[in-house]
């Protein structure tokens, strides 16, 4: 089964690479049945730590997010913990993004535990997930968005 062509190895050359790379039919693991309507929810408290870790990661020192005592999160950072719970539990390993949209309507603070939602809109060859970040205490949405995904066969060592 042929899943990038020509144009989008041009417009995607990484995804392409990832593909060919760790995704073959010969791999022994098979990842569960994904089935619209499947949901996976997780919860964290997002630290000073994480924030300054983070910063410190991507150089991004912007006052906003490393000073005074109301730091803001990263809205990368948010991605890369949406991110996690999409390669771990939901669609989970093998999965690779091919299109992302994602918007920040309210700020998330560092000390905010906030709870990271998936919802299976369709399954297919292409999974579509729709997705939100909200913060616990308040139900204020920090990140909302959708993805489409492509979910492979992976080796377990």
């Amino acid at each position: 089964m042929q899943f990038f062509n020509v144009t989008q190895r041009l417009l995607n050359p990484l995804g392409y690479y990832l593909h060919k790379r760790y995704m073959n039919s010969a791999m022994s693991e098979t990842i569960r049945n994904i089935q619209t309507g499947d949901k996976v929810s997780v919860m964290r408290t997002v630290t000073e730590e994480d924030v300054m870790n983070f910063a410190k990661l991507t150089n991004d020192f912007n006052p906003v997010h490393v000073m005074g005592k109301n730091k803001l999160v990263h809205g990368a950072l948010l991605n890369g913990f949406l991110s996690g719970v999409l390669g771990t539990k939901l669609p989970g390993p093998g999965t690779l993004v091919i299109e992302q949209y994602i918007n920040y309507p309210k700020p998330c603070y560092a000390g905010d535990t906030i709870e990271i939602s998936i919802e299976v809109l369709s399954a297919r060859k292409i999974i579509k997930c729709g997705y939100k970040v909200i913060v616990i205490d308040s139900d204020r949405i920090v990140l909302e968005g959708n993805g489409k995904f492509i979910a492979n066969k992976i080796e377990i060592q």
